[in-house]
Order: structure tokens, then sequence, then C-alpha cells
């Protein structure tokens, strides 16, 4: 049966974009604090109306929980990106002047990457069909959520949130080369049908969302969905995961579980190399 993993239309927490309200799992640690319920609601609906209007990111204005949430997850992260995260993103957040005090608005952000890379982020209420998600990037649009997890479990979150993709995505988009990449598979993968759109999501997940990379000879970690967690980034350089060379071939035959710590993950060995696998990628599976 064909899976379309990472960015298909799945009984996600939080319930796939485009419903009509949020639809929070019955585990959800905030399901009973109604504040909470009711801000992501609010943010929701704000954030699905900016989405489809493509008009200025609104602004959420973050109440002291979700700052909390924030600086306890910047803390925690800071150690280990110092040592472990790749220079680009490093550089990101240095430009884009991260601050642990307080949630950054998704607006000022969003000039931020523009200004650099001509990237833009837009709002999302939820997930996005693979298909919506693609040609958002190939317009130089990276969909980001605006809503954070539960501040009495900050370490845990069962939908992808604000962390994720400010924290994970942003500060890469800061560079150009990346930016472009980017754009280049969201191509791809907005004219791609049945099973080449399948190959290209398992790509984008094993490089962008969770690669490694080579950098001076140590093995960095590059992929959002890895620097937005230090459980993974920690667990990525473990015996038990398999590290395997970036092979186009492999890669869109892997398939992979976005539920569990990923015990499979590619080395990419340059941004140049990720650049022509991107190409050969689109010039097989683009069409």
């Amino acid at each position: 049966m064909e899976q379309d993993n990472l960015l298909r239309d799945q009984d996600l927490a939080c319930g796939p974009a485009g419903q009509d309200h949020v639809v929070l799992d019955p585990k959800h640690p905030g399901i009973n604090d109604g504040f909470y319920v009711r801000r992501r609601e609010m943010i929701y609906r704000l954030s699905r109306d900016g989405r489809i209007s493509e008009s200025e990111v609104p602004r959420i204005g973050y109440t002291e929980n979700d700052d909390s949430v924030w600086r306890y997850v910047c803390r925690k992260l800071q150690e280990v990106h110092e040592r472990n995260a790749c220079d680009i993103f490093l550089e990101g957040k240095k430009a884009l002047g991260f601050e642990e005090g307080a949630m950054p608005e998704l607006h000022d952000l969003s000039e931020g990457t523009y200004a650099r890379s001509g990237f833009r982020l837009i709002p999302a209420e939820g997930m996005l069909s693979s298909k919506d998600f693609f040609r958002y990037l190939s317009r130089n649009r990276m969909p980001c959520t605006q809503y954070l997890r539960h501040h009495s479990k900050p370490e845990y979150t069962p939908e992808p949130d604000a962390v994720h993709d400010v924290m994970g995505h942003v500060p890469l988009l800061v560079d150009r080369n990346y930016a472009e990449i980017v754009r280049m598979i969201g191509e791809a993968g907005a004219r791609a049908e049945g099973e080449n759109l399948i190959k290209l999501t398992r790509f984008y997940w094993f490089t962008i969302e969770f690669g490694l990379i080579r950098q001076a000879g140590a093995l960095k970690v590059f992929g959002a969905g890895l620097l937005s967690s230090f459980g993974e980034m920690t667990y990525c350089y473990s015996d038990d995961v398999d590290r395997r060379p970036l092979d186009i071939d492999d890669v869109v035959e892997t398939d992979y579980d976005p539920t569990i710590m990923q015990p499979t993950l590619f080395v990419i060995e340059s941004m140049e190399q990720l650049r022509e696998a991107t190409i050969e990628l689109a010039r097989r599976y683009g069409s």
C-alpha cells in the first residue's frame, strides 16, 4: 500500500490542515487545559487564514507559558548544538538573533530569512498534504506552525510544533545554497505523482529533516528533525543507528516511521553533493 509518510494526511494530534478546528489527541498533555485548548483554536484559525490568504504573517502574542517552553528547549539544546550542529545552522541562529528569553514571532523571522535567502515563512495550522507542502517550497515558502507544545511537558510533543519548525528549519533557511536546494526539492515534488511523490518525500525526510553531513572530517547534524530534538541529536551518534552514505537509490527505497527515534540515517558528504543529488532526483522523479 502506498504511503506518503512525513507529509501524508494522517491522524496527527493536531489534525490535518484544512479542518474547521483543532482535534487534540486524547493523550495530549494539554487536553484538559481549557486555556491551552482555546489558544490552540485561536492560533489554528489565525494560521489557517494567514496561509490561505498569504497576507502578512499574523502575530500570535505568546504567553509566559509559551516563553517558558521556548526557554527550556533553547537552554537544553544550546550545548548540544554547539557541539554537534552543522555550521550553516549555527550561523543562521546567530544571523537571526535567536534569544532564549521569548518565543520569536514567525512574522519577524520571515523578514530575516527573506532578506538573506529570498525564502519566506508562512503560517501552517497543521500538517499539509505532501503535494501542498511541496508546492509552497517550490515558491520559496516554508510552512511553519505557530502553536507550542504544552508547558507541563516541554520535552514532549505529539505533533510537530513551533519548536520544531522555528528551531529546526528556520536558521538553515538563512543560507542561500540550502534554500535553493529546498526549493528544487519542492519543484520536483510539486510535479511528481504516485510512487515518484513517495520517493521525493523519502528524500526530503532523509536529508532536510533527518540528514547528517560531513564537515571538515567531522560528522555534524544537518536535518531539522534532529536539530530540534535533544533526544535525536544524541541518539543519532549511537551504535544503534545505521548511518549510510547518501545514495539516491538507497534513500528513495528506504521507508521510515516518524513516530520513533530514527534507526537509519544518511550522511551527506557536502552541500555540493546534496545539490547534485537533488538535481538528479528531480530529473528522475520530478515529472
